[in-house]
């Protein structure tokens, strides 16, 4: 009889190598992000110590590889694309940019 895997051991297998392989990568680490904060805000809160985990590992992984201030801010931003820009950063959630009218 197998085992299986608990839910912490499928969450660390799903973002350990893309987070150390992809953590030079602003894109990468912005869609991680908001991955994990997609996660977080729609599981139970039982999972919620192993997202915070892989949260934290992700901001060491930013400090670690982005010096620059600006670069290590827009890596910090989630971001489902990861492309960034303006409305991403200026935008209010389901908001227009500020210069830009509202729907």
């Amino acid at each position: 009889m197998l085992s299986g895997r608990s839910w912490e051991d499928y969450l660390e297998l799903a973002v350990t190598e893309i987070r150390d392989y992809g953590a030079t990568s602003v894109q990468v680490c912005r869609r991680l992000r908001a991955l994990l904060e997609g996660l977080l805000a729609s599981l139970p809160a039982a999972c919620g110590p192993a997202l915070h985990a892989e949260l934290r590992l992700l901001d060491e992984a930013v400090e670690r590889e982005f010096a620059d201030d600006l670069r290590r801010a827009e890596a910090r931003t989630a971001d489902s694309q990861g492309i960034g820009g303006r409305r991403t950063r200026d935008a209010a959630p389901g908001g227009a940019p500020p210069d830009e009218p509202g729907p």
